[in-house]
């Protein structure tokens, strides 16, 4: 499935070097949330609601952990990591202004959109799951 590409994203991809460089900090901001996010998600469903979830949604707690252990383990420090390179390689780029790498750089950035969103869309899914777990189980204790 292609993913459409909003106007703000062609924009974004056409515009000054250090206008991606404010979108990629806003990046690495974001993805600091979600490392707390990921371990708060991950306390109240491991700590908190694993005893107490229905024995008709030990299914729905299973598909729960495995994204989680599937976004914290390695794929979060992976997408900060390609954002942290391309930060890097942006820096080379403003040294050397002109520099053919800019293409590059360019081309990598609409990459790691379509990666971030992509994060981001799991990441609300989980949360969806995370609290529809706990809607049941509210509704099972009464």
């Amino acid at each position: 499935m292609k993913l459409l590409t909003s106007p703000k994203t062609i924009y974004l991809l056409d515009a000054d070097i250090e206008v991606l460089h404010e979108q990629s900090n806003e990046w690495l901001n974001e993805i600091a949330f979600w490392y707390d996010e990921l371990s708060f998600l991950h306390s109240l469903v491991i700590k908190k609601t694993l005893k107490l979830v229905p024995v008709n949604a030990k299914n729905s707690i299973e598909k729960i952990e495995n994204e989680l252990i599937s976004l914290t383990g390695g794929e979060l420090d992976r997408l900060k990591l390609t954002i942290e390179t391309h930060e890097k390689l942006l820096g080379d780029i403003l040294e050397k202004k002109g520099s053919t790498n800019e293409e590059i750089y360019r081309e990598k950035h609409h990459q790691i959109i379509n990666e971030f969103r992509e994060f981001n869309d799991r990441l609300k899914l989980l949360k969806k799951d995370v609290f529809n777990l706990v809607k049941l189980i509210i509704k099972s204790e009464n």
